[in-house]
């Protein structure tokens, strides 16, 4: 339930440069026409205090917990309403990090907390943890953590391939060449086949297509006679 509509007071530092009216008005909703001051599956930090946003009244606070109870929200209600992580802290991350702290000192000195937890390691160690939170989850994932694993993949996709371009210009380098398309047009008028030049660029074959079309090369028919590839093999360890 939404009870208030306070914006933002235009003194306080926001992010200017991904939300330019946040606080100023509802530029978000909910499925059911609640106003959002704050994108839903996103939980926003204000630069420099590191103070979290509420979405409903686009105030900003150390802690949103207490403050929820005032649009009738428990914290897990709130998440699930604004397609937060399950486990997504609702405080600023200073705040966050101390309560990590206590914590950490609390299981140090406590043996009878170590031994209540020990359960629950045991189970994660098994697996046995994993199997019951996937029969616990009833609804589809929230779009916070869709946001986040999409974000994950790309990075890592993005990570491969800076990986792969990093090993070709080696290879290039190896071979004498500082540009794919110029080793390409050499080693295939020196009678390489397109299987040659996959093997040794390490370059897949949808890839490998692409630079020889945008290297102007003209591919021969598919029967390449023995003497060309013999002249492949000479190109290839040139």
């Amino acid at each position: 339930m939404m009870t208030s509509t306070a914006a933002v007071p235009v003194n306080r530092p926001r992010r200017a440069h991904s939300y330019p009216h946040l606080g100023h008005a509802h530029l978000w909703s909910l499925p059911d026409g609640t106003g959002l001051h704050a994108p839903p599956g996103e939980l926003v930090i204000e630069p420099g205090t590191g103070r979290v946003c509420c979405h409903l009244c686009g105030r900003w606070y150390v802690s949103l917990g207490g403050h929820l109870r005032r649009h009738g929200h428990t914290a897990d209600s709130y998440r699930e309403t604004m397609g937060l992580c399950r486990n997504r802290p609702l405080v600023a991350e200073t705040l966050s990090r101390s309560i990590a702290t206590r914590q950490a000192e609390a299981y140090r000195r406590s043996s009878e907390l170590r031994a209540r937890l020990a359960v629950g390691q045991e189970l994660s160690k098994t697996g046995r943890l994993a199997t019951l939170a996937r029969t616990a989850r009833t609804t589809s994932a929230s779009p916070e953590r869709t946001r986040v694993r999409r974000a994950a993949l790309d990075a890592g996709r993005a990570t491969r391939a800076a990986q792969r371009d990093r090993a070709l210009a080696r290879r290039l380098r190896e071979l004498g060449f500082d540009d794919l398309g110029d080793y390409l047009r050499h080693a295939y008028s020196a009678g390489a086949s397109l299987r040659n030049l996959a093997k040794v660029t390490g370059v897949g074959w949808a890839r490998l297509r692409r630079e020889i079309d945008a290297a102007g090369i003209t591919v021969r028919p598919s029967h390449a006679s023995s003497d060309r590839r013999s002249c492949a093999q000479a190109a290839i360890a040139r």
